[in-house]
């Protein structure tokens, strides 16, 4: 069906009128316009062509030494980038599984702008967080990027919404002669099942010069494995045991095939007929190791192809004809159901029935019945037990999406005047497929005796039980852009040159949750329904003027009209003096943008979701102070600890559902933002730039956070946050701290657990951040062996602060905290190329950190931890990482790869807070062949 599409319209693009786009980045011309961020060349010296912003190149040499296999992979080897969405291990429960993005400055993926050859793509299919609209990497062919382009600046002047933060130009190849096949292997050491397969192939022929065309054509297969944390047991360290509600994170589960009879949290009797070998010997409880279930990344497999054919019409008129395609397919490794979805019978749930406009629940799940075969007792029981008949592929999460772009884009002279002309079409399309417990359908089953325990049960009942959960969505944007530039007079410092044009889009965005989700039918189930289309309008003009000898302005303009939201104008200033051949000063000044979205503003019934991780500030002091009268006698099984951890979780790290709904009277986040630096070039081998930056966001989109929400509790609307009677699983939690702490006194004080939040979207956020950007570059010759060159890359926060509503006033800089991480990054890269081989180690170090947060700020001493390990909690140490590099190019028409990731087999640094995270020696070797 997608590649119907996708011939539809190839069929469709034609010729367009003379005008060209400015939006594309390619440098072509001298005139140093910010839009010609990509730099021809391979050095990534660029004094002699540098702008007013910083702009760092990855060329193809770079990719290849980076080991990156995935655009993800090259896009994060640059220092200025981080991840914001990774598929490989984002939560099944998330809306955009099967996708990753990045962004940077840590203002999220919506405030960056990534582009394909100077254009956008489509939006991914499914909206991050039923919100963030974003690019999704796994839409390009890693091995048909020719160099990456990364501007660390603002230009909404340039690009339009979306362009705050910086913009990453994404360039692929151009032209290919020939045929090449390449493939490649991953392997982890310890981990024999993390590991990737890549292979590509590409083919070109034509001659631009001789035969007025070059066509190729790449196509390109990633398959990555899925591990679970079973086979990752026994790296665990010690020490991740002591961290705060991890004690029994190894711990069998009570939730077991026969299972247990959960009496009360001091009595839980092993039910009749459970294997001896599955029989605690300390609490008697039957018992099943559920590990092997617990997907720590999902299994992925990726096809994706680009094609460019270039060609001349006529003497004077160049075309690119440009078509992207990719597919992709994720699956999530999951364990059958428990009874009652793991949850206990005396706890409740709430959730959103979008259709009807109301809250459900609180819901419980059923105790199974007196007379039940399973029940031997005069009152109803809780049982605890898995359902094993779910597994073995019943329960699944597999996300589906693809993705195509065809573009026909020309230039050519009129005059003494230059013009570009770019029309395409471009969707993305993504499914979620899923199950979930139907409130009904197990109620029924478990009331009415038709699910028999230890039996495997009819596939329609389970169907009923568990039904299919779907999300839906699709992208979808037409556009044509055109721009005149060249020089419009002669000042006496040189020529003033400028540049015009206009862009023009239509946008289409659609996700929608099935009707059993949207009507509340699925125990906690949270979805989302938008449906709606708009035009967007631009014109723009940019202007480069020559003021003295050696000093230059740069000017650029932008207004854009998002469909019935007010025109927005978008401006940028810069500055470059070039004191001496040696050193360049330049900054900026620029104002940014990012429109509403169709999600956030359009036709919709809003979405329902969830929020995980929270602490909530009122219960989690109090859990927390319960659970170590627990863990800290040594009386206390196994089975009780993990019970206290549960409950501890349950308030330390909370859920907290929401209902959002759309605005349509939201206004734009708007941004300012300053970059002033210089770059010093004593010699031609020799360069060192640094750059500050300042930006500040305002008017932010999206909910009130959280953490904001949970300060200002007191003062909140009434009925804007719920809590729920919780005193049943609270009088549960109290009974087993007495078990081991007769003389207790604390309690909970009638505090509920939190319920449900009314959030809708509104402007009330901002967020400022500042730092420096640094590079040194330098090439020496060394005689009789080779050409040495040492690049280091980094960038120190200054400053990086939120704004709190509750509060009205900013809230502390997190940089150096556990919100933000460490204040520097660098990485250095020193490769040495002797004859043949090609050898770079790469040295990436981050510096360390506080464990506090904002929603923490005293995290060791509010979670009790032990006087020993205080020091240790209360800061995460700096890393560092060593990677190697070797090409070997002496055989004919091949050439040959290994990567070793992470040398030394260092580990992470020690994180009390978030428990140990792995860090694996990786090998990757992989070999290309020219035909």
């Amino acid at each position: 069906m997608k590649l119907k599409q996708m011939t539809k319209a190839l069929m469709a693009v034609g010729v367009v009128h003379a005008m060209v786009s400015i939006a594309p980045a390619f440098a072509q011309d001298t005139a140093p316009k910010i839009q010609k961020i990509e730099i021809t060349g391979s050095s990534i010296k660029r004094t002699n062509i540098e702008t007013s912003a910083s702009v760092q190149v990855l060329t193809r040499e770079d990719i290849e030494r980076s080991g990156a296999t995935t655009a993800l992979g090259v896009l994060t080897d640059s220092v200025a980038v981080g991840t914001s969405l990774n598929a490989a291990s984002s939560s099944s429960g998330s809306f955009a599984t099967g996708a990753s993005a990045v962004g940077m400055r840590g203002l999220g993926k919506v405030a960056t702008l990534v582009l394909v050859n100077g254009r956008r793509i489509a939006p991914y299919g499914l909206s991050d967080g039923a919100q963030d609209n974003f690019t999704d990497l796994n839409a390009i062919a890693a091995d048909s990027i020719d160099r990456v382009e990364i501007l660390k600046d603002g230009a909404s002047a340039i690009y339009g919404s979306d362009a705050i933060a910086g913009v990453i130009n994404i360039i692929l190849r151009k032209n290919f002669q020939g045929a090449q096949i390449k493939a490649g292997y991953t392997g982890t050491e310890n981990l024999s099942d993390r590991r990737t397969r890549n292979v590509s192939a590409i083919y070109g022929y034509g001659d631009v010069a001789k035969n007025g065309f070059n066509t190729y054509l790449t196509i390109e297969g990633n398959k990555r494995d899925g591990y679970t944390t079973e086979e990752m047991r026994n790296l665990y360290p010690d020490w991740h045991r002591l961290t705060p509600g991890r004690s029994t994170w190894d711990a069998r589960s009570s939730f077991s095939p026969t299972g247990n009879y959960f009496l009360s949290s001091t009595n839980i009797v092993a039910a009749p007929g459970c294997p001896a070998g599955d029989i605690d010997p300390v609490d008697k409880q039957c018992k099943m190791d559920i590990l092997q279930y617990g997907g720590q990344t999902t299994n992925s497999e990726r096809y994706a192809l680009a094609s460019n054919t270039r060609f001349k019409i006529g003497s004077e008129i160049d075309a690119n004809f440009e078509v992207t395609y990719s597919k992709s397919f994720d699956s999530y490794i999951l364990a059958p159901f428990n009874v009652s979805n793991g949850s206990a019978t005396s706890s409740s749930s709430i959730w959103y029935n979008v259709y009807g406009g109301k809250m459900v629940g609180p819901f419980s799940y059923p105790k199974l019945p007196v007379g039940h075969p399973n029940n031997p007792y005069t009152t109803p029981v809780e049982y605890r037990a898995r359902m094993m008949d779910t597994g073995d592929g019943f329960n699944f999460n597999k996300t589906n999406s693809d993705q195509y772009r065809v573009m026909l884009a020309l230039d050519g002279t009129l005059g003494n005047y230059d013009w570009k002309s770019a029309f395409g079409h471009m969707e993305s399309t993504a499914d979620k497929v899923t199950r979930a417990v139907s409130a009904k359908g197990y109620t029924d089953a478990i009331i009415n005796k038709t699910y028999v325990f230890g039996k495997k049960n009819d596939r329609a009942l389970l169907e009923s039980m568990f039904p299919i959960r779907t999300t839906n969505g699709k992208s979808a944007i037409t556009f044509m852009d055109a721009t005149l530039t060249g020089e419009l007079m002669q000042l006496p410092a040189g020529p003033l040159s400028f540049a015009v044009g206009a862009d023009v889009r239509h946008e289409a965005y659609e996700m929608k949750s099935s009707d059993n989700v949207l009507n509340g039918e699925l125990v906690g189930i949270f979805g989302l329904q938008v449906k709606d289309s708009r035009n967007q309008y631009s014109i723009f003009s940019e202007a480069t003027i020559p003021v003295v000898k050696n000093f230059e302005v740069s000017a650029a303009l932008r207004a854009d009209k998002q469909g019935d939201f007010d025109a927005h104008v978008s401006p940028k200033l810069g500055l470059r003096y070039t004191v001496t051949d040696a050193l360049l000063v330049r900054a900026t000044a620029s104002g940014g943008f990012r429109a509403p979205n169709i999600v956030e503003s359009g036709n919709g019934l809003g979405r329902s979701s969830v929020s995980n991780g929270n602490n909530d500030l009122r219960r989690c002091p109090i859990a927390t102070t319960l659970n170590n009268l627990i863990q800290s006698n040594p009386a206390a099984t196994t089975a009780d600890k993990a019970l206290g951890n549960s409950y501890r979780n349950g308030d330390c790290s909370a859920s907290l559902p929401s209902f959002v709904s759309s605005n349509p009277d939201l206004k734009p986040e708007t941004s300012r933002s300053y970059t002033m630096g210089l770059v010093f070039a004593p010699s031609k081998q020799w360069s060192f730039g640094i750059d500050y930056y300042n930006i500040e966001r305002k008017d932010e989109i999206g909910t009130r956070s959280v953490v904001d929400i949970l300060k200002g509790e007191a003062t909140l609307p009434a009925g804007q946050l719920l809590r729920v009677d919780n005193s049943a699983t609270d009088n549960e939690f109290l009974a087993l701290v007495k078990k081991y702490a007769p003389t207790n006194s604390v309690t909970f004080q009638n505090i509920g657990k939190l319920g449900m939040v009314y959030n809708p979207y509104v402007n009330t956020g901002k967020t400022r951040a500042s730092g420096f950007d640094f590079d040194a570059r330098t090439t020496i010759k060394l005689d009789n062996i080779g050409t040495l060159r040492l690049n280091l890359d980094g960038n120190y926060e200054l400053k990086y602060q939120t704004f709190s509503v509750a509060d009205n006033t900013w809230n502390k800089n997190v940089v150096g905290t556990y919100d933000r991480g460490g204040q520097l990054g660098a990485k250095v890269t020193a490769a040495l190329k002797t004859g043949n081989w090609d050898n770079a180690v790469i040295v990436n170090y981050a510096s360390g950190y506080s464990s506090n947060s904002l929603s923490s700020p005293t995290y060791c001493v509010t979670q009790k931890v032990a006087p020993e390990n205080m020091a240790t909690c209360e800061r995460i140490d700096a890393s560092t990482f060593v990677n190697y590099s070797l090409s070997y190019t002496g055989i004919k028409n091949t050439k040959l790869n290994f990567f070793v990731g992470n040398v030394f087999a260092a580990e992470n640094p020690t994180d009390w807070r978030g428990g140990w995270a792995p860090s694996f020696r990786t090998f990757y070797v992989n070999g290309t062949y020219k035909f």
